[in-house]
Order: structure tokens, then sequence, then C-alpha cells
């Protein structure tokens, strides 16, 4: 392999950028060539301006469910309905951090936030689901006292109210899908969305049910039901985050399929030494040794752009590094076990 340095710009078919370096290594590792790849926070052919739109419009339609079923709850003394206010506040919030999530992605890296600020949104959906279930608990306790001691409940403000929530929630979803592009964020929002509009749905149920039979016990018990499905939901937002944040590997990727993959490619010989993160929502990082013969530098960096392609293409894995050499590490398995230095 020559000695000299090379770098070599290409683009995969998934429109990233590919950078190879060509370098040697001297002591532990021979011969090593470093690639790195540098994925957009975005993604190609996805209005920004018009997602966030979608998004702005969307907070600020949902703002108004949760104030009128704030409000309309209290008037009409009904948990049923301020439990439907707390779970369109969670998709308000989940639309906020969605928004918010992409502002922060797009601020550059910095000597302090070398990987940007992809996780503030993480950090705040984190946040945001913990005081979630602190809300939750208090409608539990407050179902809990109406059980015992059932009160009187306006049905008729509870089914107009949960109606325009409803109505609200199919107008979000709308707006949402005519500006989503296939984004995987805004596909996760409308779910939340659609779950909304079935808990409004349960509300005018609800609400007619205490019209017609004048059954108070169906408020708490419509309550404790939403209660459950909000819980559910941060429990699910709680693991994630805290998945990332403990650095582990994606849910979305099997890592040993990704390593047969790249064991695959022509001219890679082992990889080892392999490590798969998230740096925020749907971002995903790797680095590893890839162990190739003692070719020329030219032949590596085709390696190189072979197998960041494939981490894009396959993986959707758009920030990789890797660390080329022909006299592998004496590691057992892909994996390599950090130790303290004592």
């Amino acid at each position: 392999m020559s000695s000299a340095d090379t770098h070599s710009h290409s683009h995969d078919g998934a429109g990233q950028s590919v950078d190879s370096h060509g370098k040697n290594r001297h002591g532990g590792h021979s011969h090593g060539v470093f690639g790195h790849n540098h994925g957009a926070a975005g993604r190609p052919g996805i209005p920004a301006k018009s997602i966030k739109r979608g998004l702005i419009a969307g907070i600020a339609l949902n703002l108004l469910i949760v104030v009128a079923e704030v409000v309309a709850g209290i008037m009409a003394d009904s948990l049923g309905l301020l439990s439907d206010a707390m779970h369109n506040f969670t998709d308000m919030a989940a639309l906020g951090i969605t928004w918010f999530a992409i502002e922060q992605a797009r601020k550059p890296p910095t000597a302090s936030k070398t990987f940007g600020f992809h996780r503030t949104g993480i950090l705040t959906a984190l946040i945001n689901s913990l005081a979630m279930v602190a809300v939750t608990l208090w409608i539990f306790y407050e179902a809990y006292q109406r059980f015992l001691d059932p009160q009187p409940v306006g049905g008729a403000i509870v089914m107009i109210t949960a109606t325009l929530a409803l109505c609200a929630n199919l107008g979000i979803i709308g707006v949402l899908r005519n500006r989503s592009s296939g984004d995987i964020n805004i596909r996760s929002a409308i779910l939340h969305l659609l779950g909304d509009a079935a808990a409004s749905a349960a509300v005018v149920v609800a609400g007619l049910i205490i019209l017609v039979t004048g059954w108070y016990v169906i408020d708490p018990l419509i309550s404790v039901g939403l209660g459950l499905a909000i819980l559910w939901g941060a429990w699910q937002i709680i693991r994630e985050t805290l998945e990332i944040f403990l650095e582990s590997s994606p849910r979305a990727i099997d890592v040993d399929l990704l390593v047969g993959e790249m064991k695959e490619e022509d001219g890679v010989l082992d990889i080892h030494d392999i490590h798969v993160w998230t740096l925020g929502s749907e971002i995903y990082a790797l680095s590893c040794h890839v162990v190739v013969e003692d070719v020329m530098i030219s032949e590596s960096s085709r390696i190189l752009a072979d197998l960041k392609k494939m981490l894009v293409r396959d993986f959707g894995i758009v920030h990789s590094t890797l660390e080329f050499e022909s006299e592998p590490c004496d590691v057992s398995g892909p994996y390599c076990n950090i130790k303290h230095n004592q």
C-alpha cells in the first residue's frame, strides 16, 4: 500500500457524500485507512418549510383542543374530558418536540458539542414523558375518588367538546399527511394523533351514555382507560430515550445482520470493534475496524465507498467512521470489551 495520503469524494446511491482518507498507521494497527461519512440532519426530498408549517399548525390547533377540553371538563365536572385533554397535550408536546428536534439538528457542531445538538429533542422527550407519568397518577387518584363517590357530569358538554376535539384531530392528521413526504417522525406523530382521535371518540360515547342512562361511573372508567394509554406511550418513550442515552444499539438495526452484510462486501476479510448508536431521532452512527488485504489505497477507497453505500441503503446509517487495517487486533468476535484504565 502506498504511504501517500489520499482524499476521495464520491456520492452513493442514497445521495450521501462519501469521504475517504488514506493514512499510514504505526504501532498496533498497520496500513490503516480512515473513512468518514457525514449524514445530513434532514432527509432528501422533504420540504422542510412545509413540514415546519404543518407542525406549527398542528401544535396551535392541539393547544386550542387542550384549552377547550380543560375549560369544558371543569364546567362539566368530567374527569374523562380532563383526561382526554391531557392525552391531547401529550401529542401536542410530541409535535413540539419533533419541531424542536428538527430546529436543533440544524445547528452546526461546535468544539464542545462535536456531535451537534441532535439529542436535545431526546432529552426534552424524556422530561415530558416523566411529567406525563406524574399527571396520569393524579388522574388515577381522582378516578378512584369518583368510583367511591360518583359525581354528576354534564353529558351534553362532554359530547360537544369531545366531538370538536375529534374533528380537530382529524384535521391535523390531514394537514400533516399532505406534508409528511414519508418522514418517519411525522408518520409517528400522525399515529399519536390517530390515538387521540380514538380517545376523543371514546369520550363522545361516554357523554352519550351519561345523557341516556345517567351512569356517571363511565366518566372515571374512561379516564382510567385514557390514563393507561398515556402511561403506555410514556413508558415507550422513556425506555427508548434511556436506551439512546446508554448508547444501546438502535432497535431498528440488527447488528449481527449488519456485521454479516459488511463481511460479504468484496474485499472485506473481517469486522471487529463495532459500535452502533443513535445520535438523535432516527439518526444512526457507526464506527468499526475493517480488516482488508494489504492493497493499494485506490482499492481500499473503492471498498470504503461500497461499505458506506450499503450502510446508508440497507440500514439508514448516515454517519459512519471506518478504520481499515491489514493486521487485525487481538479481538475475539466483532464486539470490543472496553475496560477502564487501572
